[in-house]
């Protein structure tokens, strides 16, 4: 849930596509929030693998790892929250907008190519660790993980 003074469309939209759950703006009244607590709160809990996969990758996130097979890569804070949002999304293309918000969140300035900077990163450390797996783009879309075995 997000709580923010920002009310705009475009920000609400960039807050719900960037994985909130819900959007509540300045001023609420605190019945309005316990009452979106209390519905957040009654939807049935997922579960989530403790150790997300994707084609021959394993994400670490409590070791902040990346591993295939038996090589394993140390990942930065921002390129594990990008490299969760893509293998959760199971090789559906995920928002700009939303990788920008999984890894650097919607308060902190990020710069225009940042998340170009990190997926860089990601690719080079994919390669290194021999997998299949490669990050692609879906121009003026998003991103996407992609099984090169898949591809014809």
């Amino acid at each position: 849930m997000i709580l923010t003074a920002r009310d705009a469309l475009h920000d609400r939209v960039q807050g719900l596509e960037g994985g909130a759950d819900d959007y509540l703006t300045k001023p609420f009244s605190m019945e309005e929030l316990v009452a979106r607590v209390r519905a957040l709160l009654r939807r049935p809990a997922t579960l989530q693998s403790l150790t997300p996969q994707f084609s021959d990758i394993e994400i670490r996130p409590q070791g902040g790892t990346m591993l295939c097979g038996t090589d394993v890569v140390t990942l930065a804070p921002a390129e594990l929250q990008i490299m969760l949002s893509l293998v959760t999304a199971n090789g559906h293309t995920v928002r700009r907008a939303a990788l920008e918000a999984a890894a650097w969140g919607l308060e902190e300035p990020v710069t225009p190519n940042a998340l170009d900077v990190a997926l860089h990163r990601l690719k080079r450390k994919l390669q290194a660790i021999g997998s299949i797996v490669r990050i692609v783009n879906s121009r003026g879309y998003g991103y996407a993980l992609c099984d090169t075995r898949a591809v014809p």
